[in-house]
């Protein structure tokens, strides 16, 4: 037997196995070493905790396990391993040692196979499926059982990791991907659940045969959603439809990352109603950018069930608390409506309460809507280039529906059928609130009509001008009725 046991790993492996983070995700496209990392990870996780650790490796079969992940690793470590009682079972003899049970969770009654034994690291290999149906994957339920199941062992620390090729955008493992770093906090103590995501790009595993790539690109380049996902090594994009917004480039507009709660920046809260109500919490930064931090909808919710359980505690959180003094909320026009319980109280006047904020109505015209956004998502900020609307992870699913799951809806000749994109879903719901506040914010000055821009370009002007008794030096004095005189330009 070797004296050492060496990994020869590339920047991002190395990144995943040695960070301390208590989730961990490594992600990226086919043969690219994500299991290789995942061994390396494990034996490294035992060094950390100072002592033999037992450990869990999940896949969505046992099969998967024994044909698949049991030869990879019998590649990697050679008599450094071994299996016993039909691969069920799993020893390194790294110093410290890893024990490991291998079991797959078809599906919820055997969530209980993790129930039993104390383990210091959970690992998931490949949980989102390759083929619906033909495999399964793995359900969002054995992830966040994982979380409460890998910190059992007594004498060690938490570390749940994750290895797989990307799924795509309407999977559960892309929604924690780009789900906040900081997972979970005590606010008493200030404890917390850290998670880190890894994506390894496409050819940085360099002892992967050139002809074993080109093969992945063959294989697939027939299929645009699994050529993404295996060799591309990025999600893929889910369209149901004709897009609402093709103008939206995820690569310019979705940030990929956790942008940060600028102080003092006013506050943006946009809304749709009815019983599929949604909230997106944004800013509004100088000099004219949106930024994006939380996308929030409720099936079956109505505006304050929505508010009280998801937008007041994400409000009252660490990340928002103290930061922002100034709000303005904008939504659907018919949310000024009173309800059928009561004719004293509307959606909109239950936002003005929880809140303590002032509703303001976006316009009702789908195309005062949809050209405001198309030219904010086509259009930079003049002073720095930078696109006017951005979108953190945290607001993952307002990506998801403006990437393409926003949609119209067609007939089998991809005609598009209606007047207006498929209505209380998720996706269109937090697309139409975000149309509403943008409209508000960002408003298309071509399409507004010529009494409103009338108001735009004087108002301001006239305002100034009643603090002084005479016209200001080389001002021409606006009209007294509101109305301009002459041209204007549109």
């Amino acid at each position: 037997m070797p004296v050492d046991l060496k990994f020869d790993l590339s920047a991002t492996q190395s990144a995943f196995v040695h960070s301390n983070a208590d989730i961990v995700m490594l992600m990226g496209p086919m043969g690219e070493g994500k299991t290789h990392a995942g061994v390396a990870g494990a034996i490294r996780h035992a060094h950390r905790c100072g002592k033999d650790i037992q450990i869990a490796l999940v896949r969505d079969t046992h099969q998967n396990i024994k044909t698949s992940t049991v030869p990879s690793i019998k590649e990697i470590l050679g008599y450094w391993v071994n299996f016993h009682d039909d691969d069920k079972k799993m020893v390194i003899h790294s110093t410290p040692t890893v024990t490991a049970d291998l079991f797959g969770i078809d599906d919820e009654a055997s969530l209980s196979k993790l129930q039993g034994p104390q383990y210091a690291l959970i690992w998931l290999e490949e949980p989102a499926p390759i083929i619906e149906k033909a495999n399964a994957g793995l359900p969002r339920s054995v992830f966040d059982m994982s979380i409460a199941r890998a910190a059992r062992q007594t004498g060690t620390t938490m570390r749940v990791q994750v290895t797989q090729n990307p799924a795509d955008e309407d999977h559960w493992t892309e929604e924690v991907a780009n789900g906040p770093r900081i997972w979970e906090e005590d606010p008493e103590t200030g404890l917390q659940i850290i998670k880190e995501v890894f994506r390894i790009a496409y050819g940085e595993n360099t002892y992967l045969n050139l002809k074993a790539r080109l093969a992945n690109k063959a294989a697939f380049r027939n299929d645009p959603g699994k050529y993404a996902r295996y060799v591309d090594g990025i999600p893929a994009p889910v369209q149901k439809g004709e897009r609402v917004t093709p103008f939206y480039n995820a690569k310019i507009h979705y940030a990929g990352r956790e942008l940060p709660i600028i102080p003092n920046a006013l506050g943006l809260r946009f809304y749709d109603g009815y019983h599929h109500s949604v909230c997106i919490i944004a800013q509004y930064i100088p000099p004219g950018k949106i930024w994006i931090h939380a996308a929030l909808w409720g099936d079956g919710l109505g505006i304050k069930e929505l508010l009280e359980q998801r937008a007041v505690p994400i409000l009252a959180s660490p990340k928002f608390k103290g930061k922002i003094a100034d709000w303005r909320d904008i939504g659907d026009p018919s949310m000024r409506t009173p309800d059928q319980s009561t004719t004293g109280e509307s959606a909109a006047k239950r936002v003005e309460r929880i809140l303590k904020t002032r509703f303001e109505s976006g316009p009702t015209r789908w195309t005062y809507r949809i050209d405001p956004l198309r030219q904010a998502l086509t259009s930079t900020c003049a002073s720095d280039g930078a696109p006017l609307i951005q979108i953190s992870s945290t607001a993952y699913d307002l990506h998801r529906a403006l990437n393409g799951a926003w949609h119209w809806k067609c007939d089998n000749n991809g005609r598009r059928i209606g007047n207006l994109p498929v209505q209380r879903e998720k996706h269109g719901d937090l697309g139409n609130a975000l149309a509403y506040g943008v409209a508000v914010m960002m408003p298309s000055r071509a399409l507004l009509p010529v009494k409103q821009l009338r108001a735009i370009n004087y108002n301001p002007l006239r305002r100034a001008m009643s603090y002084s008794t005479r016209p200001f030096p080389g001002v021409a004095q606006p009209p007294m009725d509101g109305m301009a005189r002459g041209g204007m330009g549109r």
